[in-house]
């Protein structure tokens, strides 16, 4: 049986240390702050607090893919030395980014046709997804195989919940997510939408909140609502947040005093995702009960 490598890309957030220590290879995904493009290289060299004080201070921020090529030259690093890949990719709902993934696929595949590449769609997002590959790579560490592994994710991917909120509704007016009139009655009336990710990998809002002191109670109370008592669902749980650090450690603390996870990470979240949430947002990640919409 060939070996084999589990991948992923850089907007599945799973931090850049966990990454390092397991030996996960990942792609790294542009972003572009008024005019210049970087990759996001899950927290190595990033500037969390300097990006968000951009965007408050009115600076463009945008997001786009790679090449094709590019991709297939990331898997062809790995195929060279005799290696098969399970790659794990955000959600295809939200980007072309798994499409050319495929493309990429076939490409480096007529190159090494003895081996052999595995693509899951996470449908989801940031350490929704990230929490796939967490998991992922906890079994191949214990020696299941990568057909072991590639239906397990097919298995529980709708497990991998997304709750998030966002401190403006400007952001997702600018990519669509909500109208201008949303938008505007919102800021007015100061309500905090509750948005979450669908079994098709789409994001939708879900509720809403009013008042921003608010947010760490109903979203708590999700987590209560969702938690499952058993060993996928304790292993680890996430709590990220766009420079709004204060909310998070106050929803992270809340969900500590209520229920019972091994880990509780606090990440960042990252420009490539921030570019779309904005500053302020706050979510919780977990693999809970499944999906329900």
């Amino acid at each position: 049986m060939r070996e084999f490598v589990i991948m992923t890309d850089s907007d599945t957030e799973i931090p850049y240390t966990f990454a390092e220590a397991h030996n996960v290879p990942v792609f790294l995904m542009p972003y572009t702050l008024d005019g210049k493009e970087s990759l996001f290289d899950l927290g190595k060299t990033t500037d969390y607090a300097g990006f968000y004080a951009s965007l408050r201070a009115g600076a463009s921020a945008s997001t786009s893919t790679r090449s094709t090529y590019e991709i297939q030259c990331f898997f062809e690093n790995i195929l060279k030395e005799g290696k098969d890949i399970l790659y794990i990719c955000f959600s295809s709902q939200l980007s072309s980014h798994y499409e050319l993934a495929e493309m990429a696929r076939k490409a480096a595949l007529e190159n090494y046709p003895e081996a052999r590449i595995e693509i899951v769609d996470s449908l989801g997002i940031a350490m929704g997804a990230g929490l796939l590959v967490y998991h992922a790579v906890k079994q191949k560490e214990v020696g299941r195989s990568l057909d072991e592994i590639w239906q397990w994710l097919l298995d529980n991917r709708m497990r991998s919940l997304h709750f998030f909120s966002v401190d403006s509704l400007n952001y997702l007016k600018k990519t669509g997510r909500v109208s201008a009139v949303t938008a505007t009655l919102g800021t007015m009336l100061d309500l905090k939408p509750i948005l979450t990710v669908t079994r098709e990998g789409k994001i939708v809002a879900f509720d809403k909140v009013k008042g921003r002191k608010k947010v760490v109670k109903y979203l708590a109370d999700t987590v209560e609502k969702n938690y499952v008592d058993d060993d996928i669902c304790k292993e680890l749980m996430v709590v990220c947040h766009a420079d709004n650090k204060e909310q998070a450690e106050a929803l992270k603390a809340a969900i500590e005093e209520r229920l019972d996870f091994k880990e509780i990470w606090l990440v960042d979240v990252g420009p490539v995702i921030g570019s779309h949430c904005g500053p302020g947002t706050m979510a919780f990640l977990m693999m809970g009960k499944e999906r329900e919409i």
